[in-house]
């Protein structure tokens, strides 16, 4: 019961606490704060000291597990979506600043609870009375921290060994060195795989501690750990000393951050001074409750507060019932006045109905005689188109007769004259007929007469060309006789024995 009251008295709290928030529900922490310089200590109001420090931290665990196992280093982390990188939109410094102020005040503390994650890794939290949150988990190298805001579920600052990184409305707005120097846009830039790693699981962390169940923190691991998260913090104080814009972003600062958490620090501070004697007796005696006391003060005051509320809101109820009885009689006074007046105006209502519903049935009479002469003068007009149809019809009889007789007189007419035409076409007909077959009778002899002609002509032609043959091959025959007769003539004057061929002397 203490404990349910306090979550809703810290979910209260925050709601107050947000400049723009519209509700008290989870989102992302940039629509909540802007970060510029007065927003970091504006986020708190002038309620100094006024919210208590009241971590759910269960008793720590005193056995012995071993050394914790490391988280995988950033370039051995699953690929992310990329973040984009915006220029911050305030102060360069307010991101880291915001994150050193909340480990100052963490101080030595122990950590919360811790959680189960990503295969056998358990970060360790601690989680402020007003719900902001640091998860650091163990690295080669050191730890990397992990830094969110109120109800926020993505992380506002993340930081390693080497770097810190700065994110705004899913953007990565800053990066830090070691050294706690804002690196340029450009070398900021060239981190964007390792910032959008960070960023997709400080998501995936922050929705795995809601919903995995809280663990206990191993003694002996935080005694054997805590000078590395103080050295830690001394690191970012030291480059704090060494940066003068970190320096002066701080000094603008009213201290309204340091002095909001001012109970809380002495009760972190104060656990850690338990925790040391309690170390020192080598962990013998029982688990203490590192902040029971204030638990039990802070549920005392504000059931107090809650009392003194609710005795405020029973006088306002009976305030309140008082005037709506008052009310209530005067709604009713002027109810029955108006029950009086509606009577009256349904009275004069029904008497006017009364005298409408008269003059409609007069209305209504006279409609009838109206309709019923309508009646019977429509009937009247009715058998007056009937009768001059029927003289219409007789007259478009007759003319249809006379139409029918001058029609066949027409047809007879031009059936003659068809006739006659069809006559003289065949006569014209029977003419071209005769005149073609004696022309056509006249070409035939002509053509036979000039077929007759050609062909004697062809005979002629034929026999001229026979007999030229026959002369050619005549002169050829006797050419060749009167060679051969040269030629047996050579040959006998060639013959030894000729008497007539002339003799050689030797």
């Amino acid at each position: 019961m203490a404990h349910e009251v306090i979550r809703r008295l810290q979910l209260g709290g925050l709601c107050v606490l947000a400049l723009s928030v519209a509700g008290c529900g989870e989102g992302k922490a940039a629509d909540r704060f802007s970060m510029t310089d007065q927003a970091w200590s504006n986020a708190f109001g002038n309620d100094a000291g006024a919210l208590p420090p009241l971590p759910d931290a269960p008793p720590m665990d005193v056995a012995d597990t071993g050394a914790p196992a490391y988280a995988p280093p950033a370039d051995r982390l699953p690929a992310a979506r990329p973040v984009a990188y915006a220029q911050p939109q305030g102060d360069d410094y307010a991101w880291i600043d915001r994150a050193d102020q909340f480990s100052d005040m963490l101080g030595d503390a122990p950590p919360d609870y811790g959680f189960a994650y990503d295969g056998g890794v358990t970060p360790w939290a601690w989680e402020s009375g007003d719900d902001y949150l640091r998860y650091a988990e163990p690295i080669d190298g050191g730890y990397r921290y992990y830094y969110y805001e109120p109800g926020a579920a993505s992380p506002y600052l993340v930081r390693d060994p080497w770097n810190s990184y700065g994110y705004r409305d899913d953007r990565l707005v800053a990066v830090y060195d070691g050294g706690g120097r804002v690196l340029p846009w450009r070398e900021a830039r060239g981190r964007e795989a390792y910032a959008s790693r960070y960023y997709a699981r400080a998501i995936d962390m922050r929705r795995a501690a809601r919903a995995r169940e809280r663990e206990r923190i191993e003694a002996r691991q935080w005694a054997a750990r805590r000078d590395a998260i103080a050295q830690d913090r001394a690191r970012w104080a030291q480059a704090r000393r060494e940066q003068a814009q970190w320096r002066a972003y701080r000094a603008r600062q009213d201290d309204r951050a340091r002095a909001h958490w001012a109970a809380e620090a002495r009760a972190r501070s104060q656990a850690a001074t338990r925790f040391a004697s309690w170390q020192r007796e080598d962990f013998r005696t029982p688990p203490p409750r590192f902040y029971e006391a204030q638990r039990r003060a802070a549920v005392a005051r504000r059931e107090a507060a809650q009392d003194r509320r609710e005795a405020a809101q029973a006088r306002e109820r009976q305030v309140a019932l008082t005037e709506r009885r008052a009310a209530q009689q005067r709604r009713a006074a002027e109810a029955r006045q108006d029950r009086r007046a509606a009577q009256a105006e349904r009275a004069r209502i029904a008497d006017r109905r009364e005298a409408e519903q008269r003059r409609a049935e007069q209305r209504q009479a006279q409609a009838q005689r109206r309709e019923a002469e309508a009646r019977q003068d429509r009937r009247q007009a009715q058998a007056q188109r009937a009768e001059a149809q029927a003289r219409q019809q007789r007259a478009e009889q007759a003319a249809r007769q006379d139409r029918q007789r001058a029609r066949e007189q027409s047809e007879r007419r031009a059936d003659a004259q068809r006739q006659r035409a069809a006559e003289r076409r065949q006569a014209q007909a029977q003419q071209a007929q005769r005149r073609a077959r004696e022309s056509a009778q006249a070409d035939r002899v002509r053509q036979q007469r000039d077929q007759a002609q050609q062909r004697r002509a062809e005979q002629a032609a034929q026999g001229q060309q026979r007999a030229a043959r026959q002369a050619e091959r005549a002169a050829q025959r006797q050419a060749q006789a009167q060679q051969r007769v040269a030629a047996r003539a050579e040959r006998l004057a060639q013959r030894p024995d000729n008497p007539g061929r002339p003799q050689r002397n030797d």
